[in-house]
């Protein structure tokens, strides 16, 4: 009698077919490997830190420094040695910088006035860019201080 399967199909098989296996294998061991390169390039990348300046004291009387900060909330403040001032815009603290200028606690030359801006941790980027943009323009130096709220 004849068979409409071929005997070798019928008969019992000794062995697996692993094919499929390697291949899968082989594909995972690509994923990581793409996503351990990745990441490599992604965080293990060498950033240059801002470096904080020493002022010598021959150039700290001839230099008038101002502290600004913007909060965590986008607020600009005036920081002084007794209390610190809110300041609404960045055009409010240009006209107390020309009025502190006028007054003569600030020098009239710009370049004379060092603004260290302490900015928060948190902070939007926006009112730090409108504030920095602001004072630029204006001619003044400005150093952007990093500091995290406690």
């Amino acid at each position: 009698m004849t068979s409409l399967l071929p005997d070798e199909e019928l008969s019992p098989k000794s062995w697996m077919n692993l094919t499929p296996m390697v291949d899968f294998l082989f594909l995972v061991i690509a994923v990581f490997a793409v996503l351990a390169l990745t990441r490599t390039s992604l965080f293990d990348i060498d950033i240059d830190l801002a470096k904080t300046e020493h002022l010598s004291e021959e150039n700290i009387s001839d230099l008038h420094v101002v502290h600004l900060a913007v909060t965590k909330q986008g607020d600009y403040r005036w920081m002084t040695e007794f209390a610190e001032y809110a300041m609404k815009t960045p055009q409010s603290i240009l006209f107390e910088l020309s009025k502190q200028g006028e007054l003569g606690f600030l020098p009239s030359d710009t370049a004379h006035t060092k603004i260290l801006l302490h900015i928060d941790k948190h902070a939007e980027w926006e009112p730090i860019l409108q504030l920095v943009s602001s004072l630029k323009k204006a001619g003044y130096s400005v150093h952007p201080l990093h500091e995290e709220t406690k």
